[in-house]
């Protein structure tokens, strides 16, 4: 879970275990799978403490499970980025700059560039990045169906890490964020302090509550099926308004493990002009600037999982005041209001696949209930590989695209129960 941080500017920078052993199984390990052989790491360096810290602040909890690295991407100039890999048992030097990659997947999408054009510049990319990817190939060879990989990406590049190739026209297919298991994370400021990502053994639970464009969104029938399967508190477009569900979430209630949002989202370079909700109405809109305001309780006391199911709600925008510095958005909001972690998309999705994903995921997370929700999206992202033909076509590979938008700011570790004790009745 994610907690206020207490520690120094020093502490809070990654640092090398004092121990590498563990009496557990993680629980973003897949129940599944066999747990691979131990393996001989005599060829990978073992990483001290001075040579794993990091080139600034990551605001990760100080112990690093082995299984767990982080990649770290940071502007170095002008509209240029390097990286740089920490982990237990091998370290990614930092790279050389490069330029900035016209792959952002909101710009994209929304100018009409076809899929097949996306996954061409992504297997370019891919191909060039040619340090980050035999790191990332060396550790799973080393780690094995355990390895956890934390996305610190501090630009405003919006380059959709999930999507990188380990292996691109040497064996297609083998995307980073179907293989292994990956999360986000960034600089959260919470009141007073920054809030620090802890990794460690963590569990969400409770109740849950929707809000469901259903008045303009097409095909939302599989996500409220599985909302009603769950008793989950429903606010319908048609029956409420959103100020309505705004409201609840302002209740001095807890036990709500899971916040579901299905809407549409708006995206602009002005703040003032991010707003989930109605696509026409703006008195039917949550606007971000209007909702950082409120005293978000629900989502303080519950500390749940959520889920903001609309065109473009992971992504960020600096304010004029401070440009290319804090990056604002709704998914920087929940986490900064108290939330566990927060699902959201890096570009507009669309409507049916949008309602197909929620139930797929709220299913696959009641049938595995021992498995992070970061494991239970790696698996969702595997599937829609898997499908993929030889020859895909614009419209095999639109499903393809839309779900590797999804991303998860939070703990890796963190397993989603969705069954609430109980249950609620629809309102």
């Amino acid at each position: 879970m994610v907690a206020k941080s207490k520690r120094s500017l020093t502490q809070r920078a990654i640092t090398s275990p004092t121990s590498l052993n563990r009496t557990k199984q993680l629980p973003f390990e897949a129940a599944e799978t066999a747990t691979p052989k131990p393996t001989e790491v005599q060829d990978v360096e073992t990483v001290t403490q001075e040579t794993l810290l990091p080139p600034n602040e990551l605001y990760i909890t100080t112990k690093l499970p082995k299984e767990v690295a982080i990649l770290h991407i940071y502007e170095n100039g002008a509209d240029e980025y390097s990286v740089w890999g920490g982990n237990a048992l091998k370290i990614l030097p930092q790279t050389e700059p490069n330029p900035s990659p016209h792959l952002s997947l909101g710009k994209l999408v929304q100018k009409g560039e076809v899929p097949e054009s996306i996954q061409d510049a992504m297997s370019v990319f891919s191909h060039i990045n040619v340090a980050i990817r035999k790191w990332l190939k060396e550790l799973k060879l080393h780690v094995g169906e355990q390895l956890c990989l934390v996305i610190t990406d501090y630009t405003d590049f919006e380059i959709p890490w999930e999507m990188l190739e380990l292996s691109p026209y040497e064996s297609p297919n083998e995307y980073l964020g179907a293989l292994i298991t990956t999360v986000r994370w960034r600089q959260i400021i919470r009141g007073d302090d920054y809030v620090v990502l802890e990794l460690k053994a963590d569990e969400c639970c409770g109740n849950a509550v929707a809000y469901v464009l259903d008045s303009e969104l097409d095909g939302v029938g599989p996500e409220l099926d599985i909302l009603e399967q769950l008793q989950a508190v429903i606010y319908r477009s048609k029956k409420h308004k959103i100020k309505e569900f705004q409201t609840h979430l302002q209740r001095n209630d807890a036990g709500y493990g899971f916040v579901y949002i299905s809407c549409h989202g708006t995206f602009r370079s002005d703040l003032r002009e991010f707003a989930l909700g109605s696509d026409s109405d703006e008195q039917q809109q949550l606007k971000l600037l209007a909702l950082r305001k409120c005293q978000l309780n629900l989502v303080k006391n519950s500390q749940g999982i959520v889920f903001i199911n609309a065109c473009h709600s992971g992504r960020e925008q600096a304010h004029s005041s401070v440009p290319h510095s804090y990056r604002m958005g709704f998914i920087e909001l929940f986490l900064a209001k108290g939330a566990r972690g927060v699902i959201g998309t890096l570009g507009a999705v669309g409507d049916t696949h949008a309602a197909n994903f929620a139930r797929d995921l709220i299913q696959e997370s009641l049938r595995s209930p021992n498995l992070s929700i970061a494991t239970l999206l790696r698996k969702l992202r595997l599937r829609v590989v898997e499908n993929l033909p030889k020859q895909p076509t614009t419209e095999d590979l639109l499903p393809f695209i839309y779900t590797f938008m999804y991303v998860y700011y939070g703990n890796p570790m963190t397993v989603l129960r969705l069954i609430p004790p109980g249950g609620q009745a629809n309102v």
